[in-house]
């Protein structure tokens, strides 16, 4: 049978259809992702109903010829419910930073009370939930008193398939609220919020009629995992609309680095927040750029444990080629570039990994 893949990157959502039987890729397509409610930074809101429309689409035209959905998704974005299961928030995305506004003569995030240790597999930074939902509670006390459900995007689309809040530790994990090791949300300080279930394995939560739904995972991982990246010898260099540099370890690692959760209990060390393709696209051709990229991203290997190669990634490779391959050359380390491989390929290994 056939499997339908979804890829809710920040970009686009792609689509494709793939051969179980055959291992055959095909009708792959995409449409741009929707654009926020309104321009008003640090806020980044996105209609979830201008999310979900796509996905339905996409799940009815396909409906007689697919029995699975994977999906991987954008990670450290949400919305908020309340207890019958209706929204109170738009999808607030990984690129708001409502945690940076003032409360009481101070930014929220410097006063949130809570320190993240490696085994959540995630930091306290501007963009995450577990700092924005704190700066909800500061300036919307109203709307965060009425709240009851948490929902990562992966989370959210499941749950309005299936019914099932759910997700992929590889997702959940992004919210900085689990322990990676075990899935549990022992990192909540906010226990009036029913958080997702979080797998540990890539399994089926439900049904859309009859095609099983399966844990949504995060896209950084599914992207590393359908790269190529040989993993003991090179670092990945991920440049989608921002940038990650990574090395996956065989088990749990710590260091000045991100501990993500990654597939078979391996660990994915990963120094985020570096220059990607948003800034290459509104910086493009101005002086120092590379400079700064080249910087960056040295400082970002210094951090990882040590590898002898460079695999780098992402649609920001592909659109500015040049600019990439110069800083690239600077790093002082051999380097392949692969920017013909995404999320989907990675979506396609668990396929191929665990049929």
């Amino acid at each position: 049978m056939k499997s339908l893949l979804l890829d809710i990157g920040s970009t686009s959502i792609k689509w494709a259809v793939y051969d179980r039987e055959k291992r055959l890729k095909s009708e792959a397509a995409s449409v741009p992702f929707p654009m926020p409610v309104e321009n008003r930074p640090p806020i980044h809101e996105v209609s979830a109903e201008d999310i979900v429309r796509p996905v339905m689409d996409m799940l009815q035209r396909y409906d007689a010829t697919v029995d699975r959905l994977y999906i991987s998704t954008q990670m450290h974005g949400y919305l908020l419910g309340d207890g019958s299961g209706g929204l109170l928030t738009p999808y607030i995305s990984w690129q708001d930073r409502r945690s940076t506004l003032s409360a009481n003569g101070r930014s929220c995030l410097v006063q949130l009370p809570v320190r993240l240790p490696p085994s959540s597999g995630s930091s306290v930074k501007p963009n995450s939930p577990l700092c924005g939902l704190f700066a909800i509670k500061l300036l919307e006390p109203e709307l965060f008193s009425r709240a009851r459900r948490f929902y990562t995007l992966g989370s959210y689309i499941a749950w309005r398939l299936t019914g099932a809040n759910a997700t992929h530790i590889t997702d959940a994990a992004a919210c900085g609220m689990y322990n990676k090791e075990n899935g549990t949300p022992q990192f909540n300080p906010y226990p009036e919020l029913e958080l997702p279930e979080a797998t540990m394995k890539v399994l089926p939560i439900g049904f859309w009629g009859h095609v099983a739904v399966y844990s949504p995972v995060g896209d950084h991982q599914a992207s590393v995992l359908g790269s190529g990246l040989q993993d003991e010898r090179e670092y990945l260099l991920n440049l989608g609309t921002a940038a990650q540099l990574c090395v996956v370890a065989e088990s749990h690692a710590e260091g000045a680095f991100e501990s993500r959760p990654y597939f078979g209990g391996r660990t994915l060390c990963t120094v985020s927040g570096l220059l990607g393709g948003r800034e290459m696209a509104a910086r493009s051709g101005t002086a120092g750029l590379a400079d700064e990229m080249t910087s960056g991203y040295e400082s970002a290997m210094i951090k990882l444990p040590a590898r002898a190669r460079l695999l780098v990634t992402g649609g920001a490779a592909r659109h500015h080629g040049a600019l990439v391959s110069a800083v690239c050359d600077r790093l002082n380390v051999p380097y392949r570039l692969r920017s013909d491989r995404d999320a989907l390929d990675g979506l396609i290994e668990l396929i191929d990994r665990t049929d």
